[in-house]
């Protein structure tokens, strides 16, 4: 009976101490992903600078749209979604989405939400339809929140 017990609380013992270095182990691996993006958000200077620039210029388009001024929120957002700038956005969401889904299986599919809110956004304005753009807008800048918030950079990001 004694040796039982004491089999027992080995096993115990040594589930227990299995379990810390299963622990352990993740520990380490949490740190080295967030260690690993944090230098990739560290890298991307330029990338923060894009999405900055589209935080400011949602910003321009929602206080447009607020007082009804189309005509304003066109100015900022161009003729379409060919356009220079939203060229360079997509490009920098889509670098570091392409990163973190390598490394962290991120949610591609928020990119892909944010391009088609975009375009919503841009073809309304252009149409002069306020309500939709109205509705656009509200999807567009859920959607650079979400997607901001995925890559780590909500934080960095003023405006938001």
């Amino acid at each position: 009976m004694e040796q039982t017990r004491t089999v027992s609380w080995v096993y115990d013992q040594l589930s227990c101490v299995w379990s810390r270095g299963e622990l352990l182990e993740k520990v380490k691996q949490d740190r080295k992903k967030r260690i690993e993006r944090r230098a990739v958000l560290n890298s991307a200077v330029n990338e923060k600078g894009y999405l900055q620039d589209l935080v400011y210029k949602l910003s321009k388009v929602g206080q447009a749209i607020e007082n009804n001024d189309l005509e304003a929120a066109c100015l900022v957002l161009g003729k379409g979604i060919d356009t220079g700038w939203v060229k360079t956005v997509n490009l920098a969401f889509t670098k570091l989405f392409f990163f973190l889904l390598f490394f962290f299986n991120s949610q591609w599919w928020k990119v892909e939400t944010f391009n088609s809110s975009l375009a919503s956004l841009i073809t309304s304005v252009n149409k002069n339809d306020r309500e939709s753009s109205k509705l656009a807008f509200v999807s567009s800048a859920s959607a650079v929140e979400k997607c901001t918030s995925l890559t780590g950079l909500l934080g960095h990001l003023k405006g938001i």
